[in-house]
């Protein structure tokens, strides 16, 4: 049975490289507040050198894809894994704000690139094992995020510093991706000999895009609001103000780890429509009965909504016949992390005028979108 282990060990390979891409944004992100302590920012600041991160994975969106089929995923999985995890110590090691702003530049541009490589990756292994995993890899990063999270907390508490912590996780970080290395494979050739990387999409790419687009922008309006809208909902009850945004994360990470069994079962645009429905369900839920319980339960089944979309998003846009896997993929994680990036703050504008919890209906609208969007998902195919 050696081509089975092979194969066990080729998915573990690149399941890792998923598992320790999330780790390391967590990583980055439990440490904002000493980071911005450091610095002695202002909200003001920190937002600024925040926006340094999505401008440079803005900036890495008009070529990742090319250069992911020029040098291929494995290689730019590897390159890509070993400089985040450089640029993480390095954020540590900053000694000035402007140091600061242009190492989260390049860690918001190598992100894009680990981003649209891995993906790229992991579809090459799913044809190569004729098995879908591609939802289980990005349960990956969840629980990787998940477990850096935790990590960090008791880092912190054990008095670890910012640069102590960066540095253990770096090392062990380029070890598994040197490690892992060795069992990534070389891309399929694109059966289309005329598939090219720059190329106008076409109506299917740009239905996969919409719909990318609506649960990316759902994702960041329950990641940065989730919270604010529990606590304003709980009032002085004796309950944490995250535990509405726990069941939606941890929720999409279970519904990601069962998203490979659901696309073998059902047909994808039953998934997409099931997805879409869970999330304007959970938002009616937890927007027309704000009672604790009926948010969290709202909450748990948007984060199901989400789990899965754009995992199955990915491998249809794969499959195109027009454009190279990785240049399709650009494609549809442009316009999908366009929408992460304008959720939050349209939140934030329209709960000005309106309050939040009238603003929210928006997530409830994107998934109606999602439903009807995935129902000309097999016309398009």
């Amino acid at each position: 049975m050696p081509v089975q282990k092979n194969s066990s060990l080729i998915r573990l390979s690149i399941s890792l490289y998923f598992y320790f891409l999330g780790f390391i944004f967590s990583s980055w992100a439990s440490r904002i507040p000493q980071i911005k302590d450091k610095f002695n920012l202002n909200e003001a600041e920190l937002g600024g050198v925040l926006f340094m991160l999505p401008l440079g994975a803005l900036a890495a969106l008009p070529f990742s894809g090319w250069l992911v089929h020029k040098l291929g995923s494995r290689t730019m999985s590897i390159a890509s894994a070993l400089t985040y995890t450089i640029l993480l110590y390095a954020i540590a090691m900053a000694d000035s704000i402007l140091a600061l702003s242009i190492i989260l530049f390049g860690f918001g541009l190598i992100g894009n690139f680990g981003n649209i490589s891995m993906n790229t990756q992991g579809i090459s292994i799913q044809h190569k094992i004729q098995k879908p995993i591609l939802s289980s890899l990005h349960a990956m990063w969840s629980i990787g995020a998940f477990s850096a999270a935790a990590i960090t907390g008791w880092m912190i508490k054990a008095g670890y510093s910012t640069s102590q912590h960066f540095m253990i996780v770096s090392i062990l970080t380029i070890l598994v991706v040197l490690i892992g290395a060795f069992f990534l494979i070389p891309d399929e050739i694109v059966d289309d000999v005329t598939a090219k990387v720059f190329v106008l999409p076409n109506k299917k790419l740009i239905l996969l895009g919409m719909i990318c687009f609506c649960v990316a922008m759902s994702e960041g309006a329950m990641t940065d609001w989730s919270s604010l809208y529990f606590r304003q909902i709980i009032h002085k009850l004796n309950t944490v103000s995250t535990t509405g945004y726990t069941a939606f994360a941890m929720c999409m990470a279970l519904g990601r780890l069962m998203g490979d069994k659901l696309v073998q079962s059902f047909k994808h645009s039953t998934v997409l429509k099931t997805n879409g429905f869970l999330i304007l369900i959970g938002m009616i839920l937890s927007l027309s009965m704000t009672y604790p319980a009926t948010v969290i339960i709202g909450f748990a089944l948007v984060g199901f909504g989400t789990s899965s979309v754009i995992p199955i998003v990915y491998m249809l846009a794969a499959k195109t016949k027009e454009m190279a896997p990785s240049a399709a993929l650009s494609a549809v994680s442009s316009v999908g992390f366009t929408g992460f990036l304008i959720g939050p703050p349209s939140i934030g504008f329209i709960a000005h005028e309106v309050g939040l919890r009238s603003a929210l209906i928006i997530v409830a609208f994107l998934g109606s979108m999602i439903y009807l969007l995935s129902s000309k998902v097999k016309t398009a195919d």
